[in-house]
C-alpha cells in the first residue's frame, strides 16, 4: 500500500486508515499497446484525500519521472481513492502505467493487462498483512461472526475476501464493505455497532499506539501480502524498463527523498514474485489460479 501526505496528518491520513464485453477488452488492450504517452494513474480505493488534493503529489512525481526519461513530452499523473471513476479513467483514457492498491490489481490485473515493474515500501516493509480486529472481550473466531465489517482496503470485496480469507465474499458469514474511515469504524466495533473491522500492517501498528489498542484482539491475519505495485498496462517495451529503472534508483537520489516522503514509501523496489498469484479469474469463481 502506498499513503499520501495531502494536507492534514490525522489518524486517517497517516495510517490511511464491469462486467466488460469482449469487444471493450480487445479494443482496450489495443490502444494501451499503441500510446505514445507516458501519463500514469495512482489508483488507491480507500485513501484520503480528492484528486484535486492529490494532484500537486501528482504533478511532482510526473516531474521528476520526465526529468529523469529526458523526454519533452509532458507527463500527467491522476489520482484515484474509489474503484468506479478509476475504472472509466481506465477504459476512456488508459495510462501507460499506475501505481494500484493491492485488491484493485488482485480484481482488475487480467482486464486491463497489467504487468507488475516494481513494489513500494510503506514504512519499509516489503509484505503487508492484514487484521481482522474484535473487541477484546468478543468471539475470537472469524467464522462466528455476522453483520458488517469494514475497512479502507475492502472496496473490492470479493477480491478483499479472497486475500484475507482465501474465499469469495459470498461464502463469507458477514458482509465486506469499504470505509474512508477506519478508525471511526473501529470504533463502532468496539461499541458494538461493527462485527469487526480490518486494518493493514500501518493501521494495525498505529492503533496499538492508542488506548484504544489494548481494548481490540485479532480474530484472524492473513498471510503475507504484496503491497502495492507500480504497474505497466499493456505490452511492456523499452520504457517500461526506464521507469522501473528509475524507481529503483529513487532511494539513492538526494533530490527524491521530498518525494519519497510525499509518497510516504521507503523507496520502490523489485516487483513482488509473489504478486501474480493473486490475480482473480473473476468475481465470485474460485480466488485465484
Amino acid at each position: 500500500m502506498i499513503f499520501f501526505m495531502l494536507i492534514k496528518m490525522t489518524f486517517k491520513t497517516r495510517s490511511a486508515i464491469c462486467f466488460l464485453a469482449a469487444t471493450v477488452v480487445i479494443s482496450w488492450g489495443a490502444v494501451a499497446m499503441a500510446a505514445d504517452s507516458f501519463d500514469f494513474a495512482v489508483i488507491q480505493p480507500g485513501q484520503p484525500g480528492t484528486s484535486k488534493e492529490a494532484q500537486p503529489v501528482m504533478d511532482a512525481l510526473a516531474a521528476y519521472i520526465q526529468k529523469q526519461m529526458g523526454k519533452d513530452a509532458a507527463v500527467k499523473g491522476t489520482y484515484f481513492n474509489h474503484p468506479g471513476p478509476a475504472l472509466d479513467f481506465l477504459n476512456q483514457t488508459p495510462p501507460a502505467w499506475g501505481i494500484v492498491r493491492l485488491g484493485f490489481y488482485s480484481a482488475h490485473a487480467r482486464l486491463f493487462h497489467m504487468t507488475a515493474l516494481a513494489s513500494t515500501r510503506p514504512g519499509g516493509h516489503p509484505k503487508d498483512i492484514w487484521r481482522l480486529i474484535v473487541p477484546g472481550q468478543g468471539p475470537k473466531d472469524w467464522k462466528t461472526l455476522t453483520g458488517k465489517v469494514m475497512g479502507n482496503m475492502l472496496f473490492e470485496p470479493d477480491a478483499a475476501s479472497c486475500l484475507l480469507f482465501g474465499l469469495p465474499a459470498a461464502r463469507l458469514p458477514f458482509r465486506l464493505e469499504g470505509t474512508f474511515r477506519p478508525l471511526r469504524s473501529l470504533r463502532e466495533v468496539m461499541r458494538g455497532k461493527l462485527a469487526g473491522a480490518v486494518l493493514d500492517r500501518l493501521q494495525y501498528e498505529a492503533v496499538q499506539a492508542l488506548p484504544l489498542g489494548k481494548d481490540i484482539a485479532v480474530a484472524h491475519t492473513s498471510s503475507d501480502l504484496p503491497t502495492s505495485p507500480v504497474v505497466w498496462f499493456g505490452k511492456t517495451d523499452e520504457r517500461a524498463g526506464n521507469l522501473r529503472a528509475i524507481l529503483l534508483k529513487m532511494k539513492r537520489d538526494h533530490d527524491a527523498q521530498t518525494l519519497l516522503k510525499l509518497l510516504q514509501t521507503d523507496g520502490f523496489a523489485p516487483a513482488d514474485p509473489d504478486l501474480p498469484n493473486f490475480r482473480q479469474t473473476g468475481e465470485g469463481t474460485p480466488c485465484f489460479h
